[in-house]
């Protein structure tokens, strides 16, 4: 899950982790050092889709991010920072390219966004007894919904949807909203929530219904002083191809992911 302390301490801490930039923060490969001047500098969120191990990137975003800059040329390093601060640093040039982005019309009137490296499909889970066809809207037409307090649901905020959706602050309460009777399904996504619900044993009491209810495209953003247009271009045909090739698949594998990235269909009004 995308997941944020006074102003003006959090842009002291994030000055701090620029200007001094530690072995523990940023990392190439295998091995720590700081930066020079020119390095491609990319934030990591730390999260199931980009983090950093002993060995260097993980995750399939930042595995596949790494591959492509790579082959670039561009010899990207890391620094742990959560995306929305990445994001605020860009605007100087500081950061070269956050990972994990959410795109929207704002980041695109100041940054490059690639194409979508990852989709996380919106889907319906209920209780595994008390799961049932998901066709259309109307299937949901008095339902109670467990949601995530700040994420948007288009097609069920409108009035017209005939279901409640519930708001929660964390993905625990959610869940046991649902375990306890207080919601009929909860809104999930389908590789990170699901991945931690297997992990954590609970998906064998939990069915997954018929169709998603939306999408969210996960994107990697460039700073226009680290990265032309052409070379956006070059990064997105690099990525199609990357998807296609044996590296891709092995990612998927080794993250333990590969049934999780599908394509689901879209619930219809």
């Amino acid at each position: 899950m995308l997941h944020f302390t006074p102003t003006t301490r959090r842009g002291l801490v994030r000055r701090l982790a620029l200007l001094c930039v530690s072995p523990l923060f940023v990392t190439s490969g295998s091995q720590a050092q700081s930066p020079p001047p020119k390095d491609f500098l990319v934030a990591v969120p730390g999260n199931l889709f980009a983090r950093l191990g002993k060995k260097g990137p993980e995750g399939v975003f930042l595995e596949t991010m790494d591959a492509i800059l790579n082959v670039m040329g561009k010899k990207p390093r890391y620094v742990i920072m959560p995306t929305g601060d990445a994001l605020a640093e860009m605007s100087s040039g500081a950061i070269s390219a956050a990972t994990v982005v959410v795109p929207s019309p704002r980041l695109a009137e100041t940054l490059w966004l690639s194409d979508p490296l990852i989709t996380e499909s919106n889907i319906v889970v209920a209780l595994k007894d008390k799961g049932f066809a998901l066709k259309s809207l109307d299937d949901l037409r008095g339902k109670r919904i467990g949601a995530r307090t700040g994420y948007r649901y288009p097609l069920l905020e409108n009035s017209k949807s005939g279901s409640a959706l519930l708001r929660y602050s964390t993905d625990g309460e959610m869940l046991r909203a649902l375990l306890f009777g207080q919601v009929d399904v909860i809104l999930c996504s389908a590789i990170a929530d699901i991945f931690a619900l297997r992990s954590e044993g609970i998906m064998k009491r939990l069915v997954v219904l018929d169709k998603a209810v939306g999408a969210v495209p996960l994107v990697a953003a460039f700073a226009k002083s680290s990265m032309s247009k052409a070379e956006l271009d070059t990064f997105n045909s690099a990525l199609a191809a990357f998807k296609k090739s044996s590296q891709w698949t092995e990612s998927l594998e080794r993250n333990g992911q590969a049934d999780l990235f599908r394509s689901w269909p879209s619930i219809t009004q």
